[in-house]
């Protein structure tokens, strides 16, 4: 070869050599059903961030429901979306200074997190409802959402979405209603997150993920949300299995009786008419919601025992679109997405936020004294069968309390909801109490309370895998928590079925470092609070 060949060869062998890596390290491209979307190579997978699902609900699109991005219609973007920063977090008060807002109404936009960018893949794929009392937080949440690092580890698609929040995304109101063309108004963020379904349904091949294969999860109010779609007409086939962390199992108020309910935002607003309900800033409409008169939107009470006759109002409603009818008549009725559910809460639900600011320091005479001041609303019977079943001297009064209230208000309607999802879906249910205490108490996204015990939030941060942002270095018995919850719930997610085979639909699951089987959580408890009427207390939006 002469050296003009040879120094030509060279050059060759070079330009190839830069331009794949060039191309290896360059922006994952997407092509979408509104156009194409770069993203980033991120923690050994793709992330694709902040891309509209639907246009802005502002101006006079506020209180309706989302308007999906089309091509036809003109409203996709032109030339390659730069899908790289995460969206606008929807309007609202933040969590930790109720005085400051936070994000725009201009917030409908999702994540996708995926390991593979090949259309043919087809991995399963779950998308994530984020909680925060249908009030606060957002679908990127840190510790609290999943990430490109989960998608590389678990090879599966993840996808979450915002969707609008307390009065932009949940406000029934009679004006709202008389300009309808569905002649209701309320559940906007229902709608939001329905379409952010169909946007999977239709998009999430070009990202990898077989759209078949969809597993719907969310907590606290994202499992509400869950509960909701779960007997809405409008859900068929948009996903095949379902995860339910923490949700609240009652919703069964009308819209008519909503309406009601909320003409306190009305009257708060200074606002007679639609025109000046579309002319208030964000601020205002946020200062306008009944935070702490009846309907009581900040729901202050639901981490504490109840005082009887006192009810906070519901946020999600049967609206006659979303929903016909409360959940439970619509499942008896055959209105029901028939898909195999894991339902799950935790024994120390509200050990990270509890009502009693004092209640580390408690001895047992005081923790005696708070429940019967308490529930001595409902008689000195309930005061006195309450404390028999949960008895002085067991661990410590916080984790009684604790345990107590979460029986009330979580476990024990959960176990309601399980068993008529279990008696109406021919699909199998599947149901899970954890029992798993972190290490050392944490503090859950900065929440000023230090959790000790099985609390809100520790089965979601096990499977995203985020434990270690909390305890670091991690204890052995994190790892395991952490791994336990991570092969239950993948295995559910490929098969329909956790993967401790002897976990059935008839069955509760005890998880913990490990998984044990029972009958009932708490059986003697349960059949009290519910026998005595207090699942109407359990936990609400």
């Amino acid at each position: 070869m002469n050296i003009t060949k040879r120094v030509f060869f060279i050059f060759c062998t070079l330009f190839i050599y830069c331009f794949d890596e060039i191309r290896s390290t360059s922006d994952p491209v997407v092509t979408t059903s509104c156009g194409p979307v770069a993203g980033l190579n991120d923690d050994g997978a793709f992330s694709f961030r902040g891309i509209p699902y639907a246009l802005p609900p502002i101006g006079n699109l506020r209180w309706k429901p989302p308007t999906p991005l089309k091509k036809s219609q003109h409203t996709c973007w032109s030339g390659v979306y730069q899908a790289k920063t995460f969206g606008n977090t929807c309007f609202q008060r933040d969590p930790y200074n109720v005085s400051i807002y936070l994000g725009s109404e201009d917030c409908l936009y999702l994540n996708v997190y995926t390991p593979s960018i090949n259309s043919s893949t087809k991995l399963p794929v779950m998308v994530w409802v984020h909680g925060g009392s249908l009030q606060m937080a957002n679908a990127n949440w840190p510790t609290y959402s999943p990430t490109s690092k989960l998608a590389n580890e678990t090879n599966i698609v993840y996808v979450g979405m915002n969707y609008r929040l307390h009065a932009f995304g949940f406000m029934a109101l009679k004006t709202l209603a008389d300009v309808s063309p569905t002649g209701t108004s309320g559940n906007y963020g229902l709608m939001d997150v329905i379409l952010a379904l169909k946007w999977v349904q239709e998009n999430i091949q070009q990202f990898g993920g077989d759209p078949t294969n969809v597993t719907l999860f969310g907590q606290s109010s994202g499992g509400s949300i869950m509960f909701a779609l779960l007997a809405s007409p409008l859900c068929q086939g948009l996903f095949q299995k379902a995860w339910l962390l923490s949700p609240s199992p009652v919703l069964n108020k009308t819209a008519a009786e909503a309406f009601k309910d909320n003409e306190i935002f009305m009257k708060n607003t200074g606002c007679s008419d639609v025109n000046c309900l579309y002319s208030l800033t964000s601020e205002a409409v946020t200062k306008g919601v009944p935070w702490d008169v009846y309907p009581y939107w900040a729901m202050s009470d639901q981490l504490d025992l109840p005082t009887n006759g006192h009810f906070n109002g519901a946020i999600i409603i049967v609206d006659g679109v979303v929903l016909n009818q409360p959940p439970f008549d619509a499942w008896r009725m055959g209105t029901k997405v028939d898909v195999p559910c894991l339902i799950g809460t935790l024994v120390n639900e509200i050990d990270y936020d509890p009502g009693p600011v004092d209640l580390k320091e408690w001895d047992w005479n005081k923790y005696r004294v708070y429940v019967g001041s308490k529930l001595s609303t409902f008689g000195d019977h309930d005061v006195t069968s309450a404390l028999s079943l949960y008895p002085t001297g067991v661990i410590t009064p916080e984790y009684q309390f604790t345990s107590m209230v979460s029986d009330l208000r979580v476990n024990c309607p959960n176990d309601v909801m399980t068993s008529l999802a279990r008696k109406y879906f021919r699909k199998p249910v599947y149901r899970y109490v954890a029992t798993a205490w972190p290490s050392q108490p944490v503090h859950p996204i900065n929440m000023p309370f230090a959790a000790s015990y099985s609390f809100h939030m520790w089965d979601a941060f096990a499977f995203f895998g985020t434990i270690d942002q909390y305890i670091n270095p991690m204890k052995e018995s994190d790892i395991q928590w952490q791994n336990n919850v991570k092969k239950e719930v993948l295995s559910f997610v490929h098969s329909g079925h956790p993967a401790t085979p002897i976990w059935n639909a008839n069955v509760t699951a005890i998880l913990s470092q490990n998984t044990n089987i029972t009958n009932t959580f708490h059986p003697d408890q349960c059949s009290f609070w519910n026998e005595a009427g207090f699942f109407a207390y359990g936990w609400i939006n």
